[in-house]
């Protein structure tokens, strides 16, 4: 009877061919998805000396500026916590 419930949990309630009553559905709804789940990201593609040198030189604009690093991230493009991977190059 298990089964048939798993079954049917995204369907409305149906009845049972053999014994003609109506199988158990715990819920029509979809199920949430968890929110710290994020899709796959795409493969980013390497960057070049000469362009990570220029992100060096912004994150290093930028937090003298005394932005925050998620601010800077989100100008640049770039997580968070390859801005403080870029403050910590020498």
């Amino acid at each position: 009877m298990a089964k048939k419930a798993r079954k049917a949990a995204g369907r409305t309630p149906t009845k049972s061919r053999k014994t003609k009553k109506a199988i158990a559905v715990k819920s029509t709804k979809a199920p949430k998805k968890s929110a710290a789940r994020k899709p796959a990201a795409k493969k980013a593609a390497r960057r070049s000396t000469a362009d990570v040198a220029k992100l060096r030189k912004s994150v290093i604009a930028g937090s003298k500026a005394k932005k925050t690093a998620d601010t800077i991230a989100k100008e640049l493009g770039i997580s968070k916590a390859y801005v403080y991977a870029l403050k910590r190059k020498a």
